[in-house]
Parts: C-alpha cells; structure tokens; sequence
C-alpha cells in the first residue's frame, strides 16, 4: 500500500487549524487491493474497483458516497479475508467519520485492527495506531494522542514510514500545550524526515511556522508557511493552501503588519470560498473584522 493525500473537506477549527486537515497524509491508504504477486480474485478486483471509487467520491467532497463505497469494498475484501485491504478500508472510514465528527465511531474502526494484529501486520497497526492519536488530538485529548502516538511509533518496523508523520503529531501536541520551544524541535524534524515535495513536508513546515510565531521570530516563520504554500499548490491541496495563508496572516498580525495579514486573509477566504467551505470562510471573515477593529 502506498500513502494517499487527503483532499476531502472537514471541520474548521480556527484556534487548532484543523488536525485533521493539517496531518493526515501518510494516514491515508490507497485503494491499491493486495500487493503484487498472485492475480486478484473477482471479489478482490471488486473490492479495489469500490474502493477506488470511493477515494474519487472523497476526493470531490462527496462524505456520504465515500463512506457507502468503502462500506461495500471492506465488505468485498472481508468475505476473502483478504485483510490488508479490508485494514485500508476501516483506516480510510475512519477518516471520514473523523472528519464528519464521529469520533466514537471512527475510533470503532481502528480499534478493530489495534484489537487483531496478527490478523492486519505491524504496518496496518502503526497506522491505525497514528490515526487513533490524530482522533483524540481533535477531541481533544493530548495526553491519549501522544500515548497511541508512542504506540505508532513502536509499531512502526524502522525504517519507519510514519517518521514524519509523528514527528509533526508530537509537535501538533506541544503546540496545544503552549511549548513552542519543544513543538518547533518535533517540527523541525518532520521537515528532515518528510519527503522532500510531499504533504508532509508542507505539514513540517506549518507547523514550523506556527511554532517560530508564537516565538516572536516572525522573519522565520513567514519562510516557513511560503514554502508550505509552494508546496500544497503544487500538490493542489486547496484546504492546507488556506491553512498555509491563515498562518502567514497570523504572522503578519502578530507583528503588527496590518496590510500585509489582510491580504493573507483575504487570499485564504478566498479560496475557501471557491472550494465552497462556508463555514471556514465565515471564520476568515470574522478574523479580517477583528483586524479592522484593532486599527
């Protein structure tokens, strides 16, 4: 299996950025079937055509499509046990009942290949595993998010495929617990373990940038969300695109540059609203108001 972006819309949460949306590239699994070896069976190839089908359905929005389209193709891959796909499948409901706010029940699915990992293999489980901590660390619950983030770790067979997925969650972590210091030390090495043009490389680097803010070294964190900028338009992932202008114009608020943060928000409502996020945009709106108000 090889790692997937994840473009589908979810919650806004201005405070956190989203971390759903801020980290879950190396969490979501293609819709790939078995490795190579062996030719697939009917039910397998129908199990891949579902499942491929339902990341197009995710792609476009579509929760709900998504969601009956990968029910159908873990049922499909289960009735041939066949269990690497059938774990890509839970990992992949997992994410959309996270990102539509089951929690409970997208901890339901992980917890099924937690709970049998002689059954799905030691990757599946390092998965699940970092998908778990992402699920509480939007509960928010950082003591359970850094805990199954260890879990994922020792899990996880070196070389680790999740390095700088982790890396970027323990930052995500200090972050919320108010220790930029330590929260830019774990984002500095997402950036040295991620892939040199990949999601979360860009993810390393937001998080870079949010941690250099909150350290007054504003210089350096509008370095770091440009290049996390370059990075998600080339890999059109529009909703971390605004995230990326969100945390420049924060940047640029913190230091007092009024006209520069106004344009940063307004180039993120923009594409927010042409990727038809209403409820992220009324959240910009209400920041570019509050930056009227201060003048």
């Amino acid at each position: 299996m090889t790692p997937r972006r994840c473009t589908g819309r979810r919650r806004a949460d201005a405070r956190r950025l989203g971390a759903l949306a801020a980290l879950c590239g190396a969490l979501w699994l293609a819709a790939c079937g078995s490795p190579a070896g062996p030719p697939q069976n009917p039910a397998q190839r129908n199990a891949s055509t579902l499942a491929q089908a339902g990341a197009r359905a995710w792609a476009r929005g579509d929760a709900t499509q998504a969601a009956a389209l990968y029910e159908r193709a873990l049922s499909a891959a289960e009735s041939v046990e066949d269990f690497e796909l059938a774990g890509a499948m839970l990992l992949n409901l997992a994410l959309v009942q996270g990102a539509g706010g089951d929690l409970a029940g997208a901890q339901a699915r992980v917890d099924r290949i937690v709970a049998a990992p002689q059954r799905y293999g030691a990757p599946l489980v390092a998965r699940a595993s970092a998908r778990k901590a992402l699920l509480y660390l939007d509960a928010p619950d950082l003591d359970a998010a850094l805990d199954w983030t260890e879990r994922a770790q020792a899990a996880c067979a070196a070389p680790c495929a999740l390095d700088a997925t982790l890396a970027n969650l323990r930052a995500h972590v200090a972050l919320q617990r108010g220790d930029a210091p330590a929260a830019l030390q774990w984002a500095t090495q997402g950036v040295a373990r991620a892939d040199e043009h990949g999601a979360e490389r860009a993810n390393a680097l937001r998080l870079s940038g949010q941690a250099q803010r909150q350290l007054g070294q504003h210089d350096a964190a509008s370095s770091a969300f440009a290049q996390a900028l370059a990075i998600d338009r080339q890999l059109g992932l529009s909703e971390r695109v605004a995230l990326d202008l969100l945390g420049a114009a924060d940047n640029e608020a913190a230091r007092g540059a009024a006209a520069a943060a106004r344009e940063f928000y307004q180039r993120a409502l923009d594409v927010y609203s042409a990727a038809g996020n209403v409820r992220a945009a009324d959240g910009v709106r209400q920041r570019l108001a509050a930056l009227g108000a201060q003048r």
